[in-house]
């Protein structure tokens, strides 16, 4: 006799339990499917992006400031050059030219001796440890971009001329990385530079860094054909740029842009 039908006929404490029964039935059948489906994301994540990645998803989104309805987030990646080392003041650095000109949000992350596999200490970056360019993907998420600029390679020079698979592999990893992250943003790889004529090994990191972008679907930017930067732009210390260094990668990114 189907229960619907009499329930008048049953007492008040075997209709609660019948309820409860049902209740937890529900609720068990509800709470295994999005336990299933928590799982597999966890999962989808942690292959896609690793453990730093699935960090930003429980904490970094928390910290980002959102931008101006309209305005368009770009993190600049790199290491000293986009830091804005040599430059005149902040508004004078590469990074912040190309932000300006495209009325961009600039996020800078760059820090100095970094590289895709190089990490820096105090005398490069000026802080205990600054990780390499994969590394800082949780900071770069964190910031949810539209745009995201990756700059730099010299700081991997010395070990591409001892190890080259080793740095070969780390470029590819950054930027499937940021592509599988990003999906939909925009990714510009700017190339390892080089005062005059670049020498061999930092014409073939550059072949390198090109080819692992394009393989991200990024726009690639080459500072060495033809050489964005001339000896006379190099400061005394033979490292870095001053202002006229500055503005030349600029005019060379958004020349790319165009």
């Amino acid at each position: 006799m189907p229960l619907r039908e009499h329930r008048d006929l049953l007492p008040h404490s075997a209709l609660s339990r019948i309820a409860y029964v049902r209740r937890s039935s529900m609720a068990s059948r509800l709470t295994a499917g999005h336990a299933r489906r928590l799982i597999h994301l966890v999962l989808v994540v942690l292959l896609a992006l690793g453990a730093g990645a699935l960090w930003y998803f429980i904490v970094g989104s928390q910290g980002s400031e959102a931008a101006p309805r309209g305005e368009k987030v770009a993190v600049f990646l790199g290491d000293s050059y986009t830091q804005g080392v040599g430059a005149g003041s902040p508004e004078a650095r590469w990074a912040s030219v190309v932000a300006a000109t495209e009325g961009w949000r600039e996020v800078n992350l760059g820090r100095g001796g970094t590289g895709y596999l190089a990490t820096a200490g105090a005398e490069g970056c000026g802080q205990p440890y600054c990780p390499n360019y994969l590394q800082t993907l949780p900071d770069v998420l964190s910031a949810a971009p539209d745009v995201v600029v990756v700059a730099g390679g010299q700081n991997d020079l010395a070990a591409f001329g001892s190890e080259p698979a080793v740095v070969v592999a780390q470029i590819d990893a950054t930027f499937r990385a940021l592509r599988t992250a990003l999906p939909w943003v925009t990714i510009i790889a700017v190339g390892p530079s080089s005062p005059g004529e670049a020498g061999e090994s930092t014409r073939a990191l550059d072949a390198e860094v090109r080819r692992g972008a394009e393989a991200a679907d990024a726009v690639y930017v080459s500072l060495l054909d033809p050489p964005a930067i001339t000896k006379d732009m190099v400061l005394p210390d033979g490292a870095h740029v001053g202002d006229a260094g500055h503005a030349a990668i600029a005019g060379r990114v958004l020349d790319a842009l165009d």
